[in-house]
């Protein structure tokens, strides 16, 4: 028989689960002094029960929760129940401490003697809650386009907010790795922060420059006597900084790109839950700075050449036309635009080997940016070809620009102890005598230049209407192409798109050809600007869609039942008013179904966001695929990308070309993949020739592929034969 509890035994149960329990409890009368605190309440607040019997409740609450900590106790005693968060500082300390309460009432008979509570520590859990929304908020605008400062003072903002009292600074290294330059500190003086940048790196360089010296943190307690602030330490204790701790940030190659600095206005050592807020700091500045040096990167390479440096044509371009619509022209003065081309370049190239002709290139380049000077726009248009932009000049110091480049390619240039001569063959056009826009004057500089090839080389001609031979082939290609459709010369050729999980084609791409029985073949990039040009370019594209449609239609019948086809857009294909309705009526017309198919288009016909957005918008209600195609070389921001219902992104072959031999490019690569991913899109490779590239590519989850590594383009009734390679 189950002995009787008596109320000295109930008593004793009660008291049990209070001392043991394992949330800290507590009672209070109804002035809010303890009267019970149990081992857990003392290892919380660090107070032992007899310090507490001695204390109010509101000696030991944060200051920011004392008023609705005292509002819960009043609505307590008046008979409720409660459960709310609150914070306190640790005995002895300023660390803070979270903790959620759940309280009641104690009462006898109807007279409320007080309330007993349990007070949970949670103050782990919230961290860790506010660390992942705070990082997901920093990933978020990194995707959504916000700049590299804003960023940075987000992240240097949010590590502060975990800290007591802390004032947070990034550094970040140059290029050559031997300083540092400021990053973000908006909390710290600006005088302090123009002082420091530019901060070297070495072995007595403050807590920064020594932790990216040493490659480890950095803890000065005490700035005042540590020997490493030697030199920076007037400066620091004017502002009154005594305390800083420095932490190296490295990238994934584990090279020290910056460092993270926590300074306090009083000495102090960092406890366990400093050093692990520390690398939170130093993990979300690393994926930052890389981030931004990546899109930096991609930026620069979408307007910059690789081998040299020096501004490519897309950026050439741009420059001319803003020159042309904004630059002043006083009376008598004009621009010029030179076109250089290395003579007997091949030669080198043929002889000495590819690795000496791009060394040429690289040394010609340098030494005629040096020659040249700040005020002349130069760039590279690819191979040996470079392009001039002279503001403000007339033609007699046009000419002697060109003389000056002639002269200072007379020496001859040392690689491998070898001596190699080069000259260089110019030509010049000038606006707005010889025409008001970029292509048609490069065109004449171009017709110049070969005028200067033909009179022996290391020359420069003026253009002059006689010499424009190529306004006669173009004219012959137009002509030739008013007429293509009708005499049926164009064909099209398919490049397999493959799915990298499943090694699997999943689709193809339509790649317009044109045979013509005159002039032979001419390739796309000769006809398709002319066919811009003219307008000819929208039945072109009607034919395309058709026809690509038509072939996926009977692939269907095949057997080939999942295959998708992609086509391009051009621009003015893009922008034309009946575009919608042209391809709900071909889609109709051929019997496919929307989402088989696939429209092209480059980020470059994006520019104008609006209305862009508004055509993407309609052609994704008909059912069909949007793909953004080279990414990465054209717009390059990457804001729209939220903004367009767009599908799959195509990385450009660019990038993908060195991927296997270039830590750089893969990164670039990594980049677009994880970024892509993150906003819910696919991404295809372009220019996939070897096994290293895919390994890579499926390495970081490409979703899919195309290249000359599965197959050329060929033929319709030749793509089903096309096997890919295990």
């Amino acid at each position: 028989m189950q002995p009787d509890l008596n109320s000295r035994s109930l008593f004793d149960v009660y008291k049990s689960l209070f001392n043991f329990n394992h949330d800290g409890c507590f009672a209070l009368d109804v002035q809010g002094d303890f009267i019970a605190f149990n081992d857990e309440a003392a290892a919380i607040t660090g107070y032992s029960e007899e310090e507490a019997l001695e204390m109010n409740f509101i000696t030991m609450i944060h200051d920011e929760f004392v008023d609705e900590t005292i509002q819960q106790f009043k609505h307590v005693t008046s008979g409720g129940r409660i459960k709310f968060e609150t914070a306190i500082f640790k005995k002895g300390t300023d660390e803070r401490i979270e903790l959620l309460i759940t309280a009641v009432p104690i009462t006898v008979g109807k007279e409320i003697l007080g309330i007993v509570g349990c007070a949970q520590d949670f103050t782990e859990k919230k961290e860790l809650e506010a660390l992942l929304s705070g990082q997901n908020t920093i990933l978020k605008m990194m995707a959504k386009g916000a700049s590299y400062q804003e960023v940075l003072d987000e992240v240097v903002l949010f590590i502060e907010s975990f800290t007591d009292g802390a004032q947070c600074s990034i550094l970040i290294s140059d290029q050559e790795g031997k300083r540092l330059l400021h990053g973000s500190s908006p909390n710290l003086p600006p005088v302090y922060n123009e002082a420091v940048h530019g901060m070297p790196i070495g072995p007595t360089a403050g807590s920064c420059g020594t932790a990216a010296f040493l490659r480890k943190s950095v803890v000065a307690t005490d700035i005042a006597t540590d020997p490493l602030w030697e030199e920076y330490r007037s400066l620091a204790l004017s502002y009154d900084l005594k305390a800083c701790w420095s932490s190296p940030v490295f990238d994934d190659d584990h090279r020290v790109i910056g460092t993270f600095g926590l300074y306090y206005c009083h000495t102090r050592s960092p406890r366990e839950k400093d050093r692990k807020i520390i690398q939170q700091a130093t993990d979300l500045a690393s994926l930052v700075i890389q981030h931004y040096r990546a899109k930096e990167k991609i930026n620069f390479m979408a307007y910059h050449d690789a081998l040299t440096g020096l501004a490519n044509r897309r950026l050439f371009d741009e420059r001319v036309d803003t020159a042309f619509t904004e630059t002043k022209v006083a009376e008598g003065e004009k621009l010029c635009l030179m076109f250089l081309d290395l003579d007997r370049f091949k030669y080198v190239n043929d002889s000495l080997g590819h690795s000496i002709g791009d060394t040429l290139l690289v040394y010609v380049s340098d030494k005629l940016r040096k020659s040249l000077g700040d005020g002349v726009f130069f760039s590279r248009q690819g191979g040996d070809e470079f392009t001039i932009l002279l503001e403000h000049t007339t033609k007699e110091k046009a000419e002697a620009v060109a003389r000056n480049i002639l002269k200072t390619l007379e020496e001859p240039f040392v690689i491998d102890g070898t001596d190699i001569f080069i000259t260089t063959s110019i030509g010049m056009s000038f606006y707005p005598d010889d025409g008001e826009k970029v292509d048609i004057l490069l065109s004449k500089a171009d017709v110049a230049m070969y005028q200067a090839k033909k009179q022996g080389r290391n020359n420069y001609q003026v253009y002059d209407v006689m010499l424009d031979r190529k306004a006669l082939e173009k004219l012959q290609i137009e002509n030739e192409l008013r007429k293509a459709l009708e005499r049926d010369e164009f064909v099209l050729h398919y490049q397999p798109i493959v799915n990298l999980s499943k090694n699997e084609i999943k689709g193809a791409e339509a790649l317009i050809r044109w045979q013509n029985d005159r002039i032979g073949f001419v390739s796309p990039d000769q006809f398709i600007p002319i066919a811009e040009e003219t307008g000819l370019i929208i039945p072109i594209g009607e034919w395309v869609l058709k026809t690509a449609l038509l072939q996926l239609k009977q692939w269907h019948a095949d057997g080939l039942e999942g295959l998708t086809v992609s086509v391009n857009l051009s621009i003015r294909q893009f922008y034309q008013p009946n575009l919608i309705t042209m391809v709900k009526e071909t889609l109709e017309l051929t019997g496919v179904e929307p989402r088989f198919l696939t429209i092209e288009i480059t980020e470059s016909m994006t520019m104008d966001v609006d209305i862009a957005s508004v055509i993407l918008q309609e052609l994704k209600k008909l059912g069909v695929n949007i793909s953004i195609d080279d990414f990465g070389t054209g717009y390059s921001s990457l804001s729209y990308l939220k903004r367009f219902p767009i599908d799959h992104l195509k990385i450009d072959r660019c990038f993908v070309e060195d991927i296997a031999d270039n830590k750089s490019d893969e990164n670039i690569a990594t980049t677009i993949i994880l970024m892509a991913h993150n906003l819910g899109l696919s991404v295809i490779a372009e220019g996939v020739e070897t096994e290293r590239q895919l390994g890579l590519l499926k390495q970081h989850h490409c979703n899919e592929a195309q290249g000359y590594h599965f197959s050329k383009p060929v033929p319709g009734e030749e793509f089903s034969k096309i096997k890919v390679p295990s």
